[in-house]
């Protein structure tokens, strides 16, 4: 509880913010009268479906619909100043259909002559850079809205990981400060240092993330998180070979409103969120958010154990000039939580075709680094393990690291409706992060090395966009993008190993520029083609320096790595890339719709970011591509919905992180691999009454990846790595929840979820021996909420109920162990 008190000066500071933000809000909002603020509305003339997703994003409402109610239907022109309820009757005027308040800001659209039939939630995606119902978007896209990431406590990219079928996260070599997503087993080899291209992109407000340290920048006050699985690059900032992560943050709207969360559980875990935004004036909003979570650590460290005091000898002296291992002392419930973070949203509308939304974040991680245990051991009686018990929750170290992680930025959306059928876009970021993390992949007090690293990064990036996205005969987009990003990064080596300490001191910059396009042309009222392509330029420079110490005058550095020293490189590199995608969507009912695919990706090459030593380890890997094809149905009724995607990948030049010649680790184009699979993803409403409903989600990833060819001088390891699956692909991943809500007497409410989450075996690295192959593991997960009428809930919950003891990796006789059973409660406020 220390910890989270010691960011009490910010989080009171961002708490009056809020209050402040409120209160002038209500101020400029007590003039209104009912729940509704008239806004500028331009719609033109289109298919009904196209037209209400647009309608919902201009009026910042939900807008419930089957979508076979409107299929076939035409909405008329709507353009001015009108409140959503009035906008939505003169859209749906001739069509037959009504729409009816069913919830705050939220209509369900039913049709005038019958009473409202159970329909499926409308779930409005922009994975096409353009508002559009999922059914309808012919590309492997998952969704996780605002209000469930809260409810299934998903405050980062990696808690996606068991949440969504298909993603994995990998730390491997790096530690786990340095995670890897993947995503349908592509990512998991990635370099887990900070200078790296990621596999799958992260966006954030539309912003592209250039390092996956950016992995840690902490979610809260969100929209939706939308998942697109795949090569990506006609639609998206920056070329991408495995997929796209898009967190998108909500904005001021268009009324008053406000929401507040606290939470405790297991593990002195304690949370507290809170948001408010809403009209500062007719043409300008403000929304503030803040986030701050503390403990929850389940680990226990036992200090140094038997080797405290212990020194290395060298030929059977020992070396008494090295400082004899300490011992720490034990410390319970290690591995706590120290996070405070906020963002602050303006939005402005200039004139009704123009608005301009700026956004300011920060977040400061003061948390504990998270460690790995040993096994037993009887099962590893090496020194390295001396000490170690069976306790998976108990581990021994020298230290108890912990980090300083600080992520700050801004961003501005500039929209604008050039004229009818016409829109500009323009999307700028600048942000940064200061990182200073400890640790060791090792899992023992006397480690083959351990690190101390220090990196800066920086960036800045530009996405300009010129479309038509009325839902016509053709829609069409063009753009171009621009990012430019620059990471020092300086790690202090222990090197046992080499009996000495050592500096790696590195510096790299890069510019990507891009131009896209995608054209969606329907053929007849059913076919619709689309065809997109990317032309891709990237550049980089990257020098550095290895200096060895050797404080204690035993240093094995040049014979044990190969080297000289110092080691010092300066060198460059270039490619560009032009690749593409063609789709056919063929709608076969108004329910179901098909669709194949074929395209390319391309990821750049650049440097590796580990401990360089070698001529040959300076010299830039080469660009990854890779040729992609897919085929999908979805099909949706009033009460189901399902996907169906078949899916194969083959990639050339492979990169991955990989053990060297030099006996270190390092990043590589390793050869040929192939990732081939299928998903499924089921929605259904399986009861509905007056008083209650029943709700199914499921899903399910299956895959099979596969080494084709690896470059090596050493045969033993092409001989074992060809044939591998890839690192991160566990051969099923998949999720189940049931879902059930009940209406009580005096308007109280009562929901209830259980979720089966299960994650099959994989392995953490190319060349994997069975020590770096994790079990499967299957989680349960419940929660239950009573709604009081006057939007106030109480919760409860909890996680991995079963005390399932897993390990989301292992590294060799290092293992990293997943949190037993937990169980919290909290309170939900919402006004």
């Amino acid at each position: 509880m220390t910890s989270f008190f010691s960011c009490g000066g910010l989080l009171r500071r961002s708490l009056l913010a809020c209050c402040a933000g409120a209160a002038l809000m209500t101020a400029h909002a007590a003039a209104a009268q009912g729940a509704e603020r008239p806004g500028p509305i331009a719609i033109d003339s289109q298919p009904l479906g196209s037209a209400l997703t647009a309608l919902a994003r201009q009026a910042d409402v939900q807008v419930l619909f089957a979508p076979s109610l409107v299929r076939g239907r035409q909405a008329g022109r709507v353009s001015g100043n009108f409140e959503p309820r009035e906008a939505l009757r003169q859209l749906l005027v001739g069509t037959g259909l009504r729409a009816t308040p069913t919830g705050e800001r939220t209509y369900t659209i039913t049709a005038e002559t019958a009473a409202a039939p159970s329909v499926m939630e409308e779930l409005v995606v922009t994975a096409q850079k353009r508002a559009a119902a999922i059914e309808d978007v012919p590309v492997a896209v998952a969704v996780v809205d605002g209000e469930d990431a809260t409810r299934r406590n998903i405050t980062s990219v990696t808690d996606l990981v068991d949440e969504v079928a298909g993603l994995s996260v990998n730390y491997a070599f790096g530690g786990t400060n340095y995670g890897l997503i993947s995503i349908r087993g592509i990512g998991g080899a990635d370099d887990y240092k900070p200078n790296g291209n990621p596999s799958v992109a992260l966006h954030v407000d539309g912003v592209y993330q250039t390092s996956n340290a950016y992995l840690g920048m902490p979610l809260f006050d969100l929209e939706r998180i939308e998942i697109l699985k795949g090569p990506q690059g006609t639609l998206y900032g920056r070329n991408t070979t495995a997929g796209v992560i898009n967190a998108i943050t909500r904005g001021p709207g268009d009324q008053v409103e406000g929401r507040a969360r606290a939470e405790y559980g297991s593990y002195d875990y304690v949370a507290f969120e809170a948001a408010v935004g809403g009209p500062v004036t007719d043409r300008v909003g403000l929304r503030l958010a803040v986030l701050a979570e503390a403990g929850g650590g389940f680990m226990d460290g036992a200090g140094a154990g038997l080797l405290a005091g212990f020194r290395p000898s060298v030929r059977g002296v020992v070396q008494t000039q090295v400082p004899p291992l300490v011992n720490p002392g034990r410390r319970e419930g290690f591995g706590d939580k120290n996070l405070v973070a906020g963002r602050g949203t303006l939005s402005v509308a200039f004139a009704p075709e123009t608005e301009l939304t700026l956004k300011l974040f920060g977040s400061r991680d003061r948390g504990d680094t998270r460690q790995y245990d040993r096994i037993a051991r009887s099962l590893d009686a090496t020194l390295a393990n001396a000490g170690e018990n069976a306790d998976p929750y108990e581990f021994y170290s020298v230290a108890y690291p912990s980090h300083e992680i600080d992520i700050y930025g801004g961003s501005a959306m500039l929209e604008h409706r050039v004229r009818e059928n016409l829109n500009f876009t323009a999307v700028g970021g600048w942000q940064g992060s200061q990182r200073a993390v400890q640790g060791n992949g090792d899992g023992s007090p006397y480690p083959a090395s351990q690190f101390d690293a220090d990196e800066t990064l920086s960036q800045a990036s530009l996405e300009l966009r010129l479309s038509d996205e009325t839902g016509g005969r053709l829609d069409w987009l063009v753009g171009g993008f621009f990012v430019r990003d620059e990471v020092d990064f300086d790690t202090n080596w222990i090197s046992y190993s080499a009996l000495t300490i050592y500096d790696n001191l590195h510096q790299q910059e890069r510019d990507s520029l891009a131009a896209f396009g995608q054209a969606d042309y329907r053929l007849t009222s059913r076919l619709q083609l689309s065809a997109g392509l990317r032309y891709t330029r990237d550049t980089a420079s990257y020098r550095g320096r290895n200096v060895d110490r050797n404080p204690w005058g035993i240093s094995t550095f040049t014979t044990t790595f190969a080297t000289t020293n110092p080691f010092v490189w300066d060198e460059d590199f270039e490619d560009d890339n032009v690749s593409g995608r063609l789709t056919l969507k063929y709608d076969v009912t108004s329910d179901l719709n098909v669709f194949v695919s074929a395209g390319t990706g391309y990821r750049g090459g650049g440097f590796d970011g580990t401990s360089i030593f070698t001529v040959a380890e300076t010299q830039p890997f080469a660009s990854e591509t890779v040729d992609a094809y897919e085929a999908g149905l979805r099909w949706t009724t009033s009460r189901l919905r399902v996907s169906l995607d078949a899916f194969r990948y083959r990639f050339k030049e492979l990169q991955a992180t990989t053990r060297l010649s030099n006996d270190t680790n390092g990043r590589a184009n390793v050869g040929r691999a192939r990732s081939d699979g299928a998903e499924i993803t089921i929605g259904a409403e399986l009861f509905r009454t007056g008083r209650q409903s029943f709700y199914l989600d499921a899903s399910a990833t299956f895959l099979d990846t596969e080494v084709l060819s690896f470059s090596s001088n050493r045969v033993a390891e092409v001989l074992q790595t060809v044939g591998d699956p890839l690192p991160g692909a566990p051969d099923v991943s998949a999720t189940l929840a049931l879902n059930h809500h009940l209406e009580l007497a005096g308007d109280w409410r009562l929901d209830s979820r259980l979720g089966v989450t299960h994650h099959g075996e994989e392995s953490n690295r190319l060349n994997a021996s069975p020590g770096n192959t994790a079990p499967a593991y299957t989680l349960v997960n419940a929660r239950v909420e009573l709604t009081a009428p006057g939007d106030w809930s109480l919760y409860a919950y909890g996680r991995n109920i079963t005390d399932e003891v897993y390990f989301p990796e292992l590294n060799g006789a290092a293992r990293l162990v997943g949190a037993p059973a937990t169980y919290g409660v909290g309170a939900r406020f919402a006004f």
